[in-house]
């Protein structure tokens, strides 16, 4: 009998018969309840527990329900729901299209809305796959074999995706000899998806499942209809440059089409932040506090440059304020916590702006604070400003759609614009590019180019950035005015090369290395895409470089 050498945690050292599953030697050397069933980490990167083991090993246990785990689950409740729809409506074609409502909104191509009896049969066919408990096996099959597969079973979306990859292999998961492309790893049994829903909404309905830390129930379920109506503007610019997928983008960069889609993507841009201008135009003087707020690398900075601009093409004085130089002196923060926090409310100096922002509507003289970080004060120097009652003023920060933000200034003062890097585009009909991978990616590059962190610093940063983003960002989303998706079609081909630098030196003992290769396994799919065409003032500058903006 071969064997294989296997260390697990870097405690337990065995031996075990060549090809058995991770999921098997776990069960026969793990004690039961200390370790994820949903996924694992083989020679530091993420797997299926059903993979099988065929050279020595390092096996690291996942136990927590974090981020790996949910997009384990979701990617199981997606591919369960996907298996579902091609038996119960073999002639319609499912689309997996985004996140919303701590859910993944799906429609079907030729059905203009989603009634009632669909849903329930949707919901019966999951629970049968779910009471099966099917296995989901992975196994490596050639690129070439792959794309004929899917070519034949009438899958171009996914036969056009490999098609573009360099890759010689790929791995694919079969359900009831049912293949399928998976952007991450599935849980090892479809009976592990036992917390579901499909609830109706717009015109499709979205499938929700546990968010972490709380594996055992959903979510409560709340509409978010300014955030609909972005996507489907989204749509509407897809359907404008003639993409959806990867693929689409890739096609363009090899028939050497990418220059019109580069130009009409930074128009659509363009256009709606001039929307955005007129829209505030419209409120005739009124409501002069123009907060924008969004998660991290959205391109809130240079928005509200462009803004800026758009708003003194129509006639204003605009002053701009950032919210980091209104912090606390470090200090007062130590005061009020153990651990200094600049993400929570708390750290700003509430009474400070909101005595400055009531004196600028009034038209009075301000002296504005300017941060230092390093010393952990605010400074004073000679930035006075003097407006009179028709200045606007742009604040820029995370919370500044938080209605605590400014107690003390009436709301008909406030005009606010949520801002996020909401992508259109889809690996394929079943598979959707993550919004929060896609701003990651913009992280990494700006960090790595321009602020000293390695792609390990910043991926190990991204957790804390996103658990703020949850507690002081999203609840607030729906509070603002309008929305504006600074996402650009192209972008994951000029970022690529950038990002893949940083990836490439993450060490394999490092804890971000599984992270630092899914991300470069997502970049393997877009093909690379010249920058030189990119406009100085394109939000994507303020992530690669050569902005015309100083920031």
């Amino acid at each position: 009998m071969e064997t294989v050498n296997i260390t697990i945690n870097d405690t337990v050292k065995l031996k075990a018969r060549k090809g058995k599953s991770a999921k098997e030697i776990l069960k026969e050397h793990v004690p039961p309840n200390t370790y994820s069933q949903y996924l694992v980490i083989l020679n530091g990167q993420m797997a299926s527990l059903n993979t099988k083991i065929e050279e020595d090993i390092k096996i690291v246990t996942i136990r927590d329900y974090d981020e790996p785990l949910k997009r384990a689950y979701e990617n199981t409740a997606a591919l369960i729901l996907t298996h579902a729809a091609q038996q119960i409506f073999p002639e319609e074609k499912l689309l997996i299209s985004h996140s919303i409502c701590e859910g993944l909104f799906c429609e079907f191509y030729k059905k203009k809305s989603i009634d009632d009896e669909t849903v329930q049969k949707l919901i019966n066919a999951f629970n049968d796959i779910i009471k099966k408990n099917l296995e989901i096996k992975p196994f490596i099959t050639s690129r070439l074999k792959a794309i004929e597969y899917f070519k034949q079973i009438g899958r171009n979306d996914t036969a056009e995706l490999l098609k573009y990859s360099n890759k010689k292999n790929v791995l694919l998961y079969s359900i009831e000899e049912k293949k399928y492309w998976l952007p991450g790893q599935p849980a090892p049994n479809t009976g592990l998806i036992k917390i579901f829903s499909l609830q109706p909404y717009s015109n499709g309905f979205v499938l929700r499942y546990p968010i972490e830390p709380k594996l055992d129930r959903l979510p409560v379920f709340t509409k978010q209809n300014m955030l609909c109506q972005i996507f489907n503007e989204a749509e509407r610019w897809g359907e404008i440059l003639e993409i959806t997928d990867i693929s689409d983008v890739n096609r363009l960069v090899v028939n050497k089409k990418i220059s019109d889609m580069i130009k009409i993507s930074e128009a659509l841009h363009e256009k709606k932040i001039a929307i955005i201008a007129d829209s505030i135009a419209e409120q005739n003087n009124d409501r002069r506090l123009i907060f924008i707020a969004g998660p991290s690398s959205s391109g809130k900075t240079t928005f509200m440059m462009r803004l800026y601009i758009q708003l003194r093409v129509l006639g204003y004085k605009v002053v701009t304020l950032s919210l980091d130089n209104y912090f606390l002196n470090r200090d007062e923060i130590n005061k009020q916590r153990k651990n200094i926090n600049y993400e929570v409310l708390e750290a700003i100096d509430l009474d400070l702006l909101n005595s400055h922002l009531s004196q600028l509507l009034s038209g009075k003289p301000v002296s504005l604070p300017k941060y230092d970080f390093k010393l952990g004060k605010k400074n004073w120097g000679n930035n006075e400003i003097i407006a009179n009652k028709k200045t606007l003023f742009i604040i820029e920060g995370i919370h500044g759609l938080n209605p605590g933000l400014t107690n003390n200034i009436d709301d008909s003062y406030k005009y606010k614009i949520y801002i996020s890097a909401l992508t259109h585009l889809n690996f394929d009909n079943s598979n959707r590019i993550s919004t929060h991978d896609a701003r990651l990616i913009r992280r990494i590059v700006r960090d790595y180019k321009y602020r000293g962190y390695s792609a390990s610093e910043t991926i190990k940063m991204w957790q804390n950035v996103v658990l703020g983003e949850k507690k002081y960002i999203f609840p607030f989303q729906e509070e603002s005015d309008i929305m504006f998706n600074s996402s650009l079609a192209y972008e994951f081909g000029v970022l690529k090369k950038y990002a893949e630098e940083a990836l490439n030196k993450v060490p394999e003992d490092d804890s971000s290395y599984p992270e630092s290769k899914r991300m470069l396994d997502f970049l393997s799919y877009s093909l690379p895409i010249d920058d030189h065409e990119i406009s100085p003032t394109s939000i994507l500058r303020e992530f690669i470089g050569k902005s015309s903006f100083t920031y």
